[in-house]
């Protein structure tokens, strides 16, 4: 198995009224971000882009 790089949760946070952030940073270069109604719905959708982005790579 190929290792490409760290990921680190930075946390969540809200960002408005009605909206929070989870963010994660992949090798101190790039990050992802996902928004949801709260801080959960923040945190699954991020991990459903994060898991889209391994199948991905996985596929290759």
């Amino acid at each position: 198995m190929e290792h490409f790089g760290e990921v680190r949760f930075v946390g969540v946070k809200k960002h408005n009224k009605n909206l929070w952030v989870a963010k994660i940073q992949f090798d101190e270069f790039g990050s992802l971000i996902a928004e949801g109604d709260d801080a959960i719905d923040a945190i699954k959708k991020l991990r459903n882009r994060l898991n889209k982005i391994v199948d991905r790579y996985s596929m290759v």
